[in-house]
């Protein structure tokens, strides 16, 4: 099943080939878990994230835990600074 994954920022830069802008489509195994999926984006372990499925954040304690429909939206963000 294809999932659709939004990353913002400069998460950007590591969108798999063939994306376009700042969306993917990724192929993944039904049942599988939102570990799974964010395995199969090349973001590095140093590069923090939050990741919002379905217009709800998910802990990264839950990636495991989470299992991915096909319909589902996921959104890599990265931190935000400001002041």
């Amino acid at each position: 099943m294809e999932v659709s994954v939004t990353l913002f920022g400069g998460l950007r830069h590591y969108l798999p080939a063939g994306s376009s802008f700042n969306k993917c489509k990724i192929d993944i195994d039904a049942g599988s878990s939102l570990e799974a999926l964010l395995a199969k984006v090349p973001v590095p372990a140093d590069k923090p994230y939050m990741v919002i499925l379905n217009d709800e954040k998910v802990a990264s304690d839950q990636y495991a835990d989470v299992t991915i429909q096909g319909d589902d939206e996921v959104v890599l963000l990265p931190p935000i600074k400001g002041g």
